[in-house]
């Protein structure tokens, strides 16, 4: 999970539960872990996400990727953040999407740098949520 974006980490932490109670398969939050279940015992009043929902789990992270960073800059130096951490565990095989709602130039750095391009795509792209438009 990035913490970027409108509303975050609510509305990331939101979706994610809400999301976990419709598809059967594991959704793993990238960032800080005591942020993550903090905001959970407010909104929800339980200790920790897995209390929300069993499919559920965290990587704790201890660094952040800011709107205002350089992307390529953020991505080699910000090695424990939670988007570099997502994008190698997408590489390693240990997860099948990566979701951000952060720095849109640190996400398509980090997705041609550490993941790299699938054979005969020349340029990265980006996808945008139109259920609000």
């Amino acid at each position: 999970m990035q913490w970027g974006g409108d509303n975050a980490p609510d509305a990331v932490i939101k979706g994610a539960i809400k999301a976990a109670k419709e598809v059967k398969e594991t959704i793993c939050l990238v960032g800080n872990e005591e942020i993550i279940n903090n905001k959970v015992k407010e909104f929800y009043g339980k200790d920790n996400i897995s209390e929300m929902a069993s499919n559920i789990t965290i990587h704790n992270t201890t660094e952040t990727i800011e709107m205002e960073d350089i992307p390529t800059v953020a991505i080699k130096h910000k090695k424990d953040s939670s988007m570099v951490v997502g994008f190698n565990l997408l590489k390693e095989g240990k997860g099948d999407v990566f979701i951000s709602a952060g720095n849109s130039g640190a996400l398509l750095t980090g997705a041609t740098l550490l993941v790299g391009r699938i054979k005969g795509i020349d340029r990265p792209a980006l996808a945008r949520n139109t259920s609000s438009i």
